[in-house]
């Protein structure tokens, strides 16, 4: 008996001894994070402004993590697409998506989506929120914000509006439209790029967009802004600049670049990436990278990230039900 009580009690201690090395060895593969390389998912297409900001936080986070982060593009839905593979991703770390917003406030209130946005992900980090533009050519009879909507009004439903599919620039609209009395046709594109393009080949009367891209033709003056969310600083001396605040029209259509991540990322692990993308976002390159994109560096994260996106959401919600595109108001 005395032979098996000594042999049971070496079991026990074995497997306790078992149990904290495995335990000291998950705890430290948890402190060595990152090991290997890490992909930062990009939901909209290359060269755009979240692209652009992908890969100048990425390349200035890789020195405080001691890795590569590698920029993937997987573009489509506003984001959609990519925050739906996200979902079958390992909550590691080594998988993180940054994208618009649209993916989480707009997006699942104008269809049926393969993802709850706020039951499925880590909402990780808010990155930045980007000034929005109305544009029109150089050339346009519509030299102010006034003209425009004066001209809409007499011609109902002719005035031509390209934007981004789903953006807050199109939900602006709606939006002002409303408030104005006007209507308008609706000319969705990819994103900014193809919609500045529809600006300066005249296919459409006015563009939606962040404001980074008209840069170059807005100094060149090939293009006028005539209406902004906020003051462009680029555009002071080319043309007046008339805000949402000029006009009194009272509401917000943020459009952010956020972190998401598969859910359930080992607190560690979130620890590090915090550290290191919020450390980034402090440096003089992001910095300069913000002022050319008209962007307000926001690292914000935990329960004010996911409150933020979820007052969004419900204010979005409105703006796609004015709109008549509501999943629910959508017939079979």
């Amino acid at each position: 008996m005395k032979s098996i009580t000594a042999g049971k009690a070496l079991l026990f201690f074995g497997l306790v001894a078992a149990g904290v090395f495995l335990a000291g060895a998950a705890v430290q593969a948890q402190t060595e994070f990152p090991t290997h390389p890490i992909n930062l998912w990009v939901g909209l297409p290359p060269g755009g402004s979240a692209d652009v900001l992908a890969r100048a936080l990425a390349e200035a986070a890789e020195k405080g993590l001691g890795q590569k982060i590698v920029v993937v593009n997987k573009a489509g839905g506003g984001g959609a697409v990519a925050a739906s593979l996200l979902t079958k991703e390992k909550p590691d770390g080594y998988t993180l998506l940054l994208t618009t917003d649209t993916a989480i406030t707009r997006a699942p209130h104008l269809s049926q989506l393969q993802y709850d946005p706020f039951n499925d992900f880590d909402h990780f980090l808010i990155v930045a929120q980007w000034k929005t533009v109305w544009t029109v050519k150089k050339d346009s009879p519509f030299k102010t914000w006034p003209d425009l909507v004066n001209w809409a009004k007499k011609n109902p439903g002719q005035l031509t509006f390209g934007h981004c599919s789903a953006s807050s620039f199109y939900f602006g609209m709606v939006k002002i439209a409303k408030l104005e009395g006007f209507t308008f046709r609706s000319v969705p594109y990819a994103c900014d790029g193809p919609t500045m393009t529809a600006v300066l080949g005249g296919h459409v009367q006015v563009g939606g967009g962040t404001a980074a891209p008209y840069r170059s033709h807005v100094l060149a003056n090939n293009v006028r802004i005539l209406l902004a969310d906020e003051k462009v600083a680029y555009a002071a001396g080319h043309g007046p600049q008339t805000t949402f605040k000029d006009l009194k029209y009272n509401f917000e259509v943020p459009l952010l670049a956020i972190i998401l991540a598969p859910k359930n990322m080992p607190a560690p692990v979130k620890k590090t990436l915090e550290k290191a993308l919020t450390e980034a976002l402090k440096s003089a390159s992001l910095t300069k990278l913000a002022e050319d994109q008209e962007a307000v560096l926001l690292p914000v994260k935990g329960e004010s990230y996911t409150d933020f996106l979820k007052k969004t959401s419900a204010l979005y919600e409105e703006l796609v039900k004015e709109a008549g595109l509501h999943k629910t108001q959508k017939k079979n």
